[in-house]
């Protein structure tokens, strides 16, 4: 496969679903084309089908571009994991065999946050939609992170952790272990169910029964449960298990407040409440207010981190 002049591509991967973004840099920079598949998250969905949906995902952003898929000058994949070297490594394998890019770079979805829009590279990013993170690198290109250690022995704040939680606060209502929560008909109008004996089934017998459970997550931050006592326990623990993950990280790298905080995950990205009550939790370990940058797109930031490699020995 032959590379058009400067093509180079962008990939943001996670829990959920994968987006590559395909782009020119010269004479100018372009987007050429958008793909979206599933989730590229190997923890998730294992090494297999997260490889399969990253290929899907380019293959799309060719072809909405209208272009016939070839090897690129430079990529940067953005994934969910993929900072530990065993996921990394079958990432590599991938982009090798799959001849992807002539360059290469594979980095945890937290670090294209810090180069999207007008990032810099230095700050704390912050992740949560079906898993959660919190990442930072400070003016002296130390880093650090806090969480991210998946589903079952973390993720908190998540949307999976919210799910989690408001699924628990329905069956320990059921059981009579908690007092009755207004959140019992939208979950299970959510599940399409008419009962809490049937959760176990509709969760269980799921594909992907993260995906599931984490879809629950904006039942959360509709008003009508506002005042639900459980839905109020469970936002305001969740903003602040964020809080401490992000703290964590300014702690470890000496980032003097108000530092900047960019922001993403389907959660963080569309409940502002939920935003406003993890900075009133920072606000509690005597933090400034953060300078918040919303980013929508990560890819966006991988295709600065791709561009980058074209001008690296």
């Amino acid at each position: 496969m032959q590379s058009e002049p400067w093509l180079i591509l962008g990939i943001d991967g996670g829990g959920t679903k994968t987006v590559a973004w395909l782009a020119s840099t010269r004479p100018e920079s372009q987007i050429l084309g958008r793909g979206i598949s599933g989730p590229s998250n190997q923890r998730a969905v294992g090494p297999a089908i997260a490889m399969e949906n990253l290929d899907l995902a380019v293959a799309a952003a060719f072809e909405d571009a209208g272009l016939s898929r070839q090897t690129v000058l430079a990529a940067c994949l953005g994934l969910a994991g993929a900072d530990r070297p065993s996921d990394r490594n079958v990432v590599l394998q991938w982009a090798e065999e799959a001849r992807v890019s002539h360059r290469v770079r594979v980095v945890n979805d937290a670090v294209p946050l810090l180069f999207a829009g007008a990032g810099n590279g230095t700050g704390i990013a912050l992740i949560a939609g079906t898993g959660s993170l919190a990442w930072g690198r400070n003016s002296a290109g130390q880093t650090a992170r806090s969480g991210g250690w998946g589903y079952l022995l973390g993720d908190e704040g998540s949307a999976f952790a919210l799910g989690t939680a408001a699924l628990k606060a329905v069956i320990m209502a059921a059981d009579g272990r908690t007092d009755a929560t207004a959140l019992l008909e939208p979950v299970l109008e959510s599940l399409k169910i008419s009962s809490t004996a049937e959760i176990v089934t509709a969760v269980y017998s799921s594909e992907i029964p993260r995906a599931v459970i984490a879809g629950l997550a904006p039942l959360l931050f509709q008003p009508e449960l506002h005042d639900d006592s459980a839905v109020r326990n469970i936002i305001h623990q969740a903003a602040r298990d964020l809080a401490t993950m992000t703290d964590s990280v300014a702690r470890q790298l000496q980032i003097p407040a108000p530092y900047p905080l960019a922001v993403t995950g389907s959660v963080l990205l569309q409940q502002k409440t939920y935003r406003t009550a993890i900075l009133q939790a920072l606000a509690h370990f005597g933090y400034a207010t953060p300078s918040v940058t919303l980013v929508p797109d990560a890819a966006e930031g991988a295709l600065r981190l791709a561009e980058d490699l074209l001008h690296s020995p």
